[in-house]
């Protein structure tokens, strides 16, 4: 494999993205943020989509390396890198389950259905402009309710026992739509508690949308 530094093709909001922003510094492996413009399009490019077919962000690229879905990119940082790891130990295969689990809660059951082309497509369906916001907000609740019951049972300071693992990476991120579209909070106190102690992690500053090269 090339020694050249990883090049992550990431976009600022994105939720997907801030996950692996995240991972590859919490895990010390150098890289650098190449943006990838929505907005503009520029995830339909030719030259992405030979990256990506999928055109979407993000994707992580070194040499001939090409990884694209950021639970696959995750996990290959996880079996790679054994340094401050973001999954419970092998001789733990049950705490490792649950970490997937909460973490699919977030991957696979809310932020794709709440994704911007999503509720877009929505929107259109019901004969409206712009996006369901409504829709957005009641995917989010659904999915929060979820990993707010099953993470009653896990956490300690984090969402499994007292370290940072994938499953806080995800719902950190997650955290962040929920707050964009002012989804009420309230009812998920165990995972308000979380989210205050993993948004303290140097990590996860340095990898929030604002702090993007991106970031508008």
């Amino acid at each position: 494999m090339s020694n050249d530094k990883y090049q992550l093709f990431s976009y600022w909001r994105s939720s997907a993205s801030w996950r692996v922003r995240a991972a590859l510094l919490y895990k010390g492996i150098e890289h650098e943020i190449v943006p990838v413009n929505l907005v503009k399009g520029e995830h339909n490019s030719p030259d992405y989509l030979a990256k990506n077919p999928s055109g979407l962000v993000p994707t992580l690229t070194r040499g001939d390396l090409q990884l694209n879905q950021s639970p696959a990119i995750l996990e290959y940082l996880e079996e790679t890198y054994a340094q401050n790891p973001l999954l419970p130990p092998v001789s733990d295969p049950v705490g490792r389950a649950k970490v997937r689990a909460l973490s699919a809660i977030i991957a696979c059951d809310t932020h794709p259905i709440q994704n911007l082309s999503i509720i877009k497509k929505v929107a259109s369906l019901r004969g409206k402009e712009g996006v369901d916001v409504e829709f957005a907000k009641w995917v989010i609740e659904r999915g929060f309710t979820a990993y707010e019951n099953m993470v009653a049972k896990t956490m300690g300071k984090y969402s499994y026992g007292d370290h940072l693992t994938i499953a806080d990476l995800y719902l950190i991120a997650q955290h962040y739509n929920a707050v964009r579209f002012e989804v009420d909070l309230t009812p998920f106190p165990c995972i308000s508690k979380i989210v205050a102690t993993v948004s303290e992690e140097p990590c996860v500053k340095q990898s929030h949308p604002s702090s993007q090269p991106d970031a508008q």
